[in-house]
């Protein structure tokens, strides 16, 4: 198994594993009560006659007003795929992750529950972890030593923790909500709330147990690698090109040999589009069966 993080500027946001402009779409009339029509008249046509579909304006793409919003209405909100439970095997392990500008770190703590939490002492906000990965029995903050167990409780704060009135519980590191799925995929929700606005269930119910998924049994693999692009582009183009297969023939031509282009569909459901190659038994027998998911808005993933 292996990970891939694109990170893109000017507007620095990491894509783990893997941004359509459907899914965006959706994602936003999802939300408004009086637009909710175009989302179910949208699944009712997606396989009916082509028809033409505007993109979003251009400065969508390039409004730092535009990206801002996009921090606080998605990225702040929706459920964000991040890794695979396999890449903390131990406790102590731990993960670093940025996002839209948001700094998080994702650990196993010493009973081996996977928390989440942000990456942000709560004396100075200095980054109580500066590297992106480790195993550590707590984790200190570098600036004044105040220290954290893999839970985020503080258990240590040097000086201040004499003084009268101080209460240790209530300065941990300010938690995330975690859900785990079917198949030992990591997913978190930045909102503060206690709890999330929108429930897991309520954007990908049912997307970890997909019947493709039953041809692969995630428990056999091994974390293999990590590898990282850095371009300057808008998060949004990453799922623009991902999402439409319109530049398959010219850019990748070898896409025929795993996957049935004349018989290629997508269903986009929720926030999630499910890419169908379609292979053939030939294909398959050869090993070419690969399951290609996106997670609106920050992953993508192709099993195989």
């Amino acid at each position: 198994m292996a990970e891939f993080s694109t990170y893109y500027s000017p507007q620095i946001l990491l894509l783990t594993l893997s941004a359509s402009l459907v899914a965006i779409a959706l994602s936003f009339s999802s939300s408004v009560p009086g637009l909710r029509w175009i989302t179910k008249k949208f699944s009712k046509t997606k396989n009916a006659a082509n028809k033409a579909v505007r993109a979003l304006p251009g400065s969508w793409y390039l409004s730092q007003e535009m990206y801002e919003l996009e921090r606080r209405a998605i990225f702040s909100k929706k459920w964000l795929l991040t890794t695979h439970q396999i890449r903390l095997p131990n406790p102590g392990d731990w993960l670093r992750y940025q996002v839209a500008g948001f700094d998080f770190v994702i650990a196993k703590d010493r009973t081996g529950t996977i928390n989440a939490f942000h990456n942000v002492c709560r004396h100075r906000a200095f980054p109580v972890v500066t590297k992106d990965e480790g195993n550590n029995s707590i984790l200190a903050c570098k600036y004044h030593n105040w220290s954290y167990s893999l839970n985020g409780k503080l258990t240590k704060a040097p000086s201040y923790q004499d003084i009268e009135g101080f209460d240790k519980s209530q300065n941990g590191l300010f938690p995330i909500h975690v859900h785990i799925d079917t198949n030992g995929f990591i997913w978190v929700n930045l909102e503060a709330a206690e709890k999330p606005t929108t429930a897991w269930v309520d954007d990908y119910q049912n997307i970890d147990k997909q019947d493709r998924f039953k041809a692969y049994n995630f428990d056999g693999y091994q974390f293999d690698h990590t590898w990282q692009m850095e371009g300057e582009y808008n998060w949004k183009l990453l799922g623009d090109n991902y999402n439409e297969c319109y530049h398959c023939p010219t850019t990748h031509p070898d896409i025929p040999t795993v996957a049935d282009l004349s018989n290629y569909g997508v269903v986009t459901e929720n926030a999630y589009v499910q890419h169908l190659g379609r292979p053939t038994p030939e294909q398959i027998a050869r090993g070419f069966n690969v399951a290609a998911t996106f997670y609106f808005p920050n992953a993508s993933m192709n099993v195989s």
